[in-house]
């Protein structure tokens, strides 16, 4: 009898294997931005010349345009949403910000997006990446999906309004 328990105990562990490799290749499926997100965007030489001919000033062209001109799409693509919880509310307090971010983002990117959108230099940026979880509800497995979340740290005279 414990022969044949050893046995059965050898062939559910060779199952095991071909499981965790399933759940391996649904990890490819995490959210990602568009392919070409990560472009700078500029403005063509024939719309900057056509523009210069009709004599705008470049002043009011920057204010009209939102001062976009040079600067990329990325910023709103790296960050997606400040995370709001009651933890981070507090670590507001102490000029430290929580934002979900883009699973490809690294730290520089990061600080450049928060310097772009707000108009702030970070002190210094931590990652944290929350990884995707199983949950079952009457019976049924679902997964809840993993982001990356990013901690950033500001002066002390340095404020973020989220709203």
């Amino acid at each position: 009898m414990a022969k044949l328990l050893r046995f059965s105990s050898c062939i559910m562990a060779i199952f095991d294997i071909f499981k965790k490799n399933k759940k391996k290749k649904g990890e490819d499926r995490l959210k990602r931005p568009p392919k070409g997100a990560f472009k700078r965007v500029e403005k063509s030489s024939k719309e900057v010349k056509n523009k210069e001919i009709q004599g705008e000033d470049k002043e009011e062209e920057k204010k009209k345009a939102g001062a976009t001109e040079g600067k990329s799409e990325l910023a709103s693509v790296i960050i997606s949403s400040p995370h709001i919880t009651e933890k981070t509310t507090t670590l507001a307090e102490q000029n430290v910000y929580v934002f979900k971010v883009s699973p490809r983002a690294n730290k520089v990117m990061i600080k450049k997006a928060i310097k772009e959108l707000y108009g702030f230099t970070p002190v210094g940026v931590s990652i944290v990446n929350i990884p995707p979880k199983v949950r079952s509800r009457r019976g049924k497995k679902g997964v809840k999906s993993g982001y990356k979340k990013a901690m950033v740290y500001l002066k002390e005279g340095d404020q973020i309004e989220l709203a």
